[in-house]
């Protein structure tokens, strides 16, 4: 994941090729996490979900269960555009388009079935048997944080969403917590969030939002006396999902593959296609 200054850039450069906004470092996954953190807060460790005011706040439950996502993120140095739609059945299909500086980049990606993967983008991976990461992690990462700050701001279902209205969440202890399969981002306390929401038409809802926050170092723990800002604008769908993806999706001139592979396999022309191609 990239960063707005150098030293990010060249600490990351390992970690990820897609970029997501400044404010807080990646983190591996939850049993990579080091025993004892640097930190002297009492209780549970603060980077991992719970329910005491010590422990991190993460998405949950319905503002989770949107069927797609439009999202604008924006941080100093950083713009992007990501659109989301999650199936019944756990399939995905996400586009990204991330600028930060003269640097740009772009893709689109469809997971599907047990552990298919087809990928369209200019960009170069350094690693492609994480195509999935680069391409769908970021994604996933600003639609949790977007369904987080919704569910405390609203403290109602989407449903309830009606005339444009503000509002505002807090904590001045609990961080907030955001993960993707092999990646989790970190928002320090104390934050804030502000910003108003209202129905976009039936099932949705459209919002405008800024997090202000402490940002983490590499080991999770807030860096003192300095805070940052995003802006999170979109609109989410709580219609029904699709079953499944249809197989009738053009993936003409896409790349195909197994979730973790770095071969890949025969270019196809639909969705269809693909799935038949990775059958056993």
């Amino acid at each position: 994941m990239r960063r707005s200054t150098f030293l990010f850039l060249a600490a990351l450069a390992a970690h990820a090729h897609a970029q997501s906004p400044p404010p807080s470092a990646p983190l591996p996954d939850a049993s990579a996490l080091p025993q004892a953190p640097a930190t002297r807060l009492p209780g549970p460790d603060h980077r991992e979900c719970g329910p005491t005011k010590w422990s991190a706040l993460c998405a949950a439950g319905r503002w989770l269960s949107f069927s797609r996502i439009d999202l604008r993120v924006t941080a100093p140095g950083f713009t992007a555009r990501y659109d989301l739609e999650q199936a019944e059945n756990g399939e995905m299909h996400a586009t990204y388009r991330e600028e930060a500086g003269k640097e740009a980049h772009a893709g689109e990606v469809v997971v599907f079935g047990l552990d298919g993967l087809a990928y369209r983008s200019r960009d170069t991976f350094p690693d492609t048997s994480a195509i999935i990461d680069y391409t769908l992690s970021t994604p996933i990462l600003m639609s949790q944080l977007s369904a987080l700050l919704l569910d405390l701001g609203v403290l109602g279902p989407p449903s309830e969403v009606g005339a444009s209205r503000g509002v505002a969440a807090s904590s001045q202890t609990q961080y907030i917590r955001t993960s993707a399969p092999r990646r989790a981002l970190l928002y320090g306390a104390p934050w804030n969030m502000t910003g108003n929401v209202r129905s976009g038409g039936p099932d949705k809802v459209t919002f405008s939002l800024k997090l202000r926050f402490r940002p983490v170092d590499k080991y999770g723990n807030a860096v003192p006396n300095k805070s940052d800002t995003l802006t999170l604008d979109g609109t989410a769908s709580f219609a029904p999902r699709r079953a499944t993806l249809p197989d009738t999706m053009d993936l003409t001139g896409w790349r195909v593959m197994r979730v973790g592979e770095d071969n890949e396999r025969p270019r196809v022309a639909t969705l269809d296609e693909a799935r038949r191609a990775l059958s056993p």
